[in-house]
């Protein structure tokens, strides 16, 4: 399945993008592939919980990051507030890219959403990075980082495990005397991780978490 860049230049600019491929691995479903709302009768486990860390880099060497938490969803459907606004506003009716549209994008990717529905983005950032966290057991791994890109669609796009829809808009005018203030502000109301990708991490960190590194960041 062949997964492509998507810009939209409606009331706000939409951008999904993804990057390189990264590891994968057998199928392993844990705790990442059970049921949103798990049975209260099973034994209770250590929490695995995933973050969305966001770094803005500027041409004068300065930097500014943000770590988003990041809410299991089944789909675009779940989406509610300005996230699901911003989603139909970016993309029309049956133009989804196919890892969120698609019928094959549940049994491939989980899908997220932060739980900041947006951000201040400065109007100097040249370049971000985005990281992929991993936390577990009151320690945090770092396990994908690649950065944000736009451009031509990349041949092993559909092997990428991380997929960030990132939506760029202005903030409604806030009028001081006789000026009118815009803000630019930046949302990531979708964060799509492909599951191969996250269940072989969850296997790994669950059976042997003394030996898990990550990756070195």
């Amino acid at each position: 399945m062949a997964l492509s860049d998507t810009h939209e230049h409606l009331p706000s600019q939409a951008n999904d993008e993804i990057g390189e491929a990264g590891p994968s691995s057998g199928m392993k479903r844990l705790l990442c592939a059970e049921p949103l709302d798990a049975s209260p009768s099973r034994f209770p486990r250590k929490s695995l919980s995933l973050g969305l860390f966001v770094s803005w880099h500027t041409l004068a060497s300065k930097s500014r990051h943000h770590c988003l938490s990041l809410k299991r969803l089944s789909g675009v459907e779940e989406l509610q507030g300005l996230a699901r606004d911003l989603m139909q506003r970016a993309f029309s009716p049956g133009s989804l890219p196919p890892h969120l549209g698609s019928p094959a994008s549940s049994r491939l990717y989980y899908h997220f959403t932060p739980d900041m529905e947006c951000l201040s983005l400065p109007s100097d950032v040249a370049r971000t990075t985005l990281k992929l966290v991993v936390t577990y057991d009151g320690w945090e791994y770092v396990v994908y980082e690649r950065p944000l890109r736009s451009g031509a669609p990349l041949a092993d796009d559909a092997d990428t495990p991380l997929l960030v829809t990132v939506v760029e808009f202005e903030s409604t005018a806030l009028v001081i005397g006789h000026l009118g203030i815009r803000v630019q502000l930046v949302s990531y109301p979708m964060v799509s991780v492909r599951k191969d990708f996250i269940d072989d991490i969850d296997f790994r960190l669950r059976t042997d978490p003394d030996n898990f590194k990550g990756i070195l960041s």
